[in-house]
């Protein structure tokens, strides 16, 4: 059976146009407060035989085509203004340019929680950095010990190795530590 989108006043089906795509109602088990508010956002009833109006409910094959969503796709997040589909043929044109600005507020929201996100990780690298170079040097002692005990040369040839990398790492920390004090980090 191909898919047809179930909004009133929609005709698109499956295979007629490029890049449509189909979305099933939220279930019950699920999420019921979002298959609510999707059946809601459709406005679709049912009058009877004795002129009654009833609330329609889609069966598991009942379908939702993209176009319905502000940004072409549904999401998963219930922040989103795409969480339930709003572009209809009953929906004032007020409240379209509404939702692409509920939109623009979303995208802009996800932005600086991810600057947020990032700021606390590199925050978080520098308290690391800061912690590493407080560190007492107890484990260069011990290396220097076991130095002094090797006789093989690639045993030898790796510690001076090692003792330069450390070097270097110990430049690099304070040369970090310099660019913390002064606030110059990204």
């Amino acid at each position: 059976m191909p898919d047809s989108c179930c909004a009133v006043g929609c005709t698109n089906r499956r295979g007629d146009k490029p890049g449509l795509c189909f979305y099933r109602i939220p279930s019950d088990k699920e999420n019921p407060e979002r298959r609510r508010l999707w059946i809601c956002a459709i406005k679709r009833n049912i009058t009877s035989v004795s002129g009654e109006g009833k609330q329609w409910q889609p069966s598991k094959y009942t379908r939702i085509c993209n176009e319905h969503f502000i940004q072409g796709t549904k999401s998963d997040d219930p922040l989103s203004p795409d969480w339930v589909p709003s572009i209809f043929t009953h929906t004032p044109a007020i409240k379209k340019r509404k939702r692409k600005k509920d939109t623009k507020r979303y995208e802009q929201h996800n932005r600086m929680k991810n600057r947020r996100v990032e700021e606390k990780k590199r925050q978080d690298a520098v308290d690391v950095l800061l912690e590493l170079s407080s560190m007492p040097d107890a484990e260069l002692a011990t290396l220097a010990e076991e130095e002094q005990q090797c006789d093989n040369r690639p045993c030898k040839d790796k510690m001076e190795r090692l003792q330069r990398e450390c070097n270097e790492l110990r430049e690099e920390n304070q040369r970090l530590r310099d660019i913390i004090k002064l606030g110059m980090f990204d």
